[in-house]
């Protein structure tokens, strides 16, 4: 006698496998070594691109508000205070070049956020408080760090 129950429903029943998210499984076939590191490494160099741009552009908006917030203060202390400059601070090594080109095309003062970033400080004691030498100092320092 058959049973009046419906038998049990077993997930396989309703649903379909996962499909692999690696591609080299889903083709079934043994690629070349060679050509996946050459596809994994313009992956990495396009992420990078992407990750570089992003932070550059996070840079350059906290830059300019700092900038513009701060123009009117004399005290280095209030200016290295503001949120926008402890932001790029917080960014780290990375915006390091970013600093450097705002200072050889601005004349940005990142003296403080450059040291500290690079724990570094290129300038001659008896350059300090020139801006021209001062400036001049870390962009020979980028250059020759290769940052620039």
């Amino acid at each position: 006698m058959a049973s009046p129950y419906c038998p049990p429903i077993r997930i396989s029943d309703w649903s379909e496998p996962e499909p692999s998210l690696d591609w080299r499984v889903r083709r079934g076939k043994n690629p070349d070594p060679a050509k996946l590191a050459l596809i994994d490494e313009a992956v990495a160099k396009a992420f990078m691109f992407v990750h570089h741009s992003a932070l550059e552009q996070r840079f350059r908006e906290q830059a300019e508000r700092w900038q513009r917030e701060t123009r009117h203060l004399s005290s280095p202390t209030q200016k290295i205070m503001h949120p926008s400059y402890q932001a790029i601070l917080g960014m780290g090594k990375e915006v390091v070049p970013f600093m450097l080109q705002d200072m050889a095309q601005n004349r940005a003062d990142w003296f403080l956020a450059l040291s500290y970033l690079t724990q570094e400080n290129p300038i001659k004691r008896e350059d300090a408080g020139k801006m021209d030498k001062m400036l001049a100092s870390w962009l020979k320092w980028g250059n020759e760090k290769g940052l620039l």
